[in-house]
């Protein structure tokens, strides 16, 4: 079973991961995070984060949000899972990197992270806030060239932030000031030309099915049916 969610921020909101409808699975079943997952964001206590988040009976899969600490996380030697490009952080918590497609349980993943801090001036670089928050153009390139294996066809999309086009729509329901920055831009060039069935994202921290296309994901827990149940 493969279940999303949105923005855990390392202990803060953990506990939606203690949901009963979760306990029943095993390493075999998936809860996939939305970004922010913030395990690794203070390094005094990233061995403890990550034992909590492995201690879980299911596999955790995450997107890189705004608030993680990137110096960490790419310290990880990078592999090769499911088909695309991981960080594992231990068997049963697995960062998906940018611009990867991963198959799982018959289902196409299109993944991307990021996101801008909007308190960042308030943050320490390299202590509470990092650049890597934003894409760079080369995982941009390495995502097209990755559709381009699947003729831009997916069956989902993981990201933390949304693209250009559906930011007025998430207006409507933050209080977040938008503006559209880098990672709105570049998913943007995703979304134009791809064909997928859903686009699920979490960082701003309201749950709301925006569009047939979007939904937007902070507190819910939303299982991914299989195939034959669509």
């Amino acid at each position: 079973m493969i279940y999303v969610t949105g923005d855990t921020h390392g202990d803060i909101d953990f506990s939606k991961l203690l949901s009963t409808k979760l306990m029943d699975l095993t390493e075999e079943d998936y809860v996939i995070i939305c970004g922010d997952c913030g395990v690794l964001f203070n390094p005094s206590e990233a061995e403890d984060m990550i034992e909590m988040y492995s201690s879980l009976p299911f596999t955790i899969l995450f997107v890189d949000g705004n608030h993680e600490n990137f110096d960490l996380l790419k310290s990880y030697p990078v592999e090769e899972w499911h088909g695309g490009k991981v960080h594992k952080l231990s068997n049963t918590l697995i960062h998906l990197m940018r611009g990867q497609v991963f198959e799982i349980e018959g289902y196409t993943f299109f993944t991307f992270g990021g996101g801008l801090s909007i308190d960042r001036a308030y943050r320490k670089p390299g202590f509470s806030w990092w650049p890597d928050e934003m894409p760079t153009d080369e995982e941009i390139e390495e995502g097209i060239k990755n559709l381009d294996k699947y003729n831009h066809k997916v069956d989902f999309v993981l990201t933390h932030d949304c693209p250009t086009s559906i930011v007025d729509l998430v207006r409507l329901y933050t209080w977040k000031t938008i503006k559209p920055v880098k990672s709105n831009e570049a998913l943007e060039i995703f979304r134009e030309g791809l064909t997928y069935t859903h686009w699920y994202f979490g960082h701003y921290h309201f749950d709301r099915r925006l569009s047939d296309k979007f939904t937007c994901l902070y507190k819910n827990i939303l299982r991914i049916l299989p195939k034959e149940n669509e």
